[in-house]
């Protein structure tokens, strides 16, 4: 029996021996792993290359409003007279950027404040912790509410209202597994050697919670697209004559029952982006072992 053999899973830290390739295709053998990106490869190449290719101006009336699906328009026009098709390929990016600069915002303050309170410990922790508490305990929508109230609408300040509610749950999350980490032998020596908390928490602690951090940025990558594809419906987020997806099924919503096209195929695309990224987020918490700290398969 070798001493990995005794060492809890949760406190190892294996270092990965496959190569990449190796990984890729470890990862796509999950069924969720596989359709999940499927899924997201799909969207993407409609939001990158649907406005190169999209057959008329998304935001210019084109013909009489609300008409079916024919050969100049394939999924026929909006209540507006736009072109449902090419609004539909023009309107993906903004669904998947902005989630995307919001949780990366989110991810950069969660980890600096996560990476100082699990290792610092005392004072800090219990600060850091506090503040986390408090803002968890006010409701999202509520919180975004009142940052929109200060400083108005606009595609920036949805940004730093979703930032704001994703980043506590990523402080506590990355707190927890530094905490996990800290006490573990390469991070003693470090302090021995008298290396500077940067070093440590950068070089020795973060390459550690790659696994817990990846797993978390998935899920809170699903929780954006929905929270600011809520937001546009609302009339909250990204403004109209906008061709996002959101702004579309908000728009069209009066012809439902008249004629659903506008309003189901945009609402279809969304919930196709979540469900493949929480699919790629269910793959990753099997692909690393549950997720848990430190570990890696």
């Amino acid at each position: 029996m070798t001493a990995a053999d005794v060492t809890p899973p949760e406190l190892r830290v294996l270092e990965p021996t496959a190569p990449k390739k190796n990984a890729v295709r470890r990862f796509l053998a999950i069924p969720a792993g596989l359709a999940g990106s499927i899924g997201l490869l799909v969207i993407l190449a409609i939001s990158l290359i649907g406005p190169l290719v999209a057959p008329d101006n998304p935001t210019a009336t084109v013909a009489a409003p609300a008409l079916g699906p024919s050969a100049a328009h394939l999924l026929g026009t909006d209540e507006l007279g736009r072109d449902v098709w090419s609004r539909l390929l023009s309107g993906g990016l903004s669904v998947i950027v902005l989630p995307l600069i919001a949780v990366s915002g989110a991810l950069i303050i969660g980890c600096a404040a996560g990476l100082l309170s699990g290792y610092l410990g005392g004072w800090t922790d219990k600060i850091i912790t506090r503040a986390v508490d408090v803002l968890l305990a006010l409701p999202p929508f509520l919180l975004v509410l009142v940052i929109i109230a200060g400083f108005g609408t606009g595609e920036s300040v949805i940004v730093i209202a979703v930032a704001a509610v994703y980043a506590p749950s990523i402080t506590r999350v990355i707190r927890s597994a530094t905490q996990v980490i800290r006490p573990r032998e390469f991070v003693l020596v470090a302090r021995a050697r008298g290396d500077s908390l940067g070093w440590i928490t950068l070089r020795e602690i973060a390459p550690n919670i790659v696994p817990t951090l990846l797993v978390e940025i998935a899920l809170r990558l699903t929780f954006a697209v929905m929270f600011i594809a809520s937001l546009s419906f609302l009339g909250l987020g990204v403004q109209p004559p906008s061709p996002n997806w959101g702004v579309m099924v908000a728009e069209n919503r009066d012809l439902l029952f008249a004629y659903p096209l506008p309003v189901l195929v945009p609402a279809a695309a969304i919930a196709v982006l979540a469900i493949s990224v929480n699919l790629i987020a269910d793959a990753l918490t099997i692909f690393f072992g549950g997720g848990r700290p430190g570990q890696m398969r």
